[in-house]
């Protein structure tokens, strides 16, 4: 099955802000970014906090435009080599955050996360 969850930020006077999500263990389908009336040139990063490690899903850069992205990554021998072949969905075991920078001040967006367990 199909999950969804939604992570919308708001930001502050600099252009700053970030929100985190719920808990997921599953594996991440897609994320469709939601412009909203962020300023143009924003950068976004969507993450998996677990424990100590942070481990970025998506990053975007001067993301002007609402947009669907699927994110894969290779697959690994059993000695851990890359097969460089991007084709696995990444596991989110953690906290999903989404930051912004450069969004313009008090500006709204976000994206929606599907993932499926």
């Amino acid at each position: 099955m199909i999950h969804q969850e939604r992570l919308i930020v708001t930001t502050i006077a600099d252009g700053s802000g970030s929100v985190d999500g719920p808990t997921i263990m599953g594996w991440l389908y897609a994320i469709q970014w939601i412009d909203g009336d962020l300023v143009d040139g924003i950068d976004a990063v969507l993450s998996c906090v677990h424990l100590d490690l942070t481990r970025a899903l998506l990053t975007l850069s001067n993301a002007n435009v609402d947009a669907v992205y699927y994110p894969r990554e290779d697959s690994h021998t059993n000695l851990g080599g890359s097969l460089a072949d991007a084709s696995q969905c990444a596991l989110i075991n953690g906290v999903l955050r989404l930051a912004i920078t450069s969004g313009g001040a008090v500006k709204t967006g976000g994206c929606i996360v599907y993932w499926f367990d």
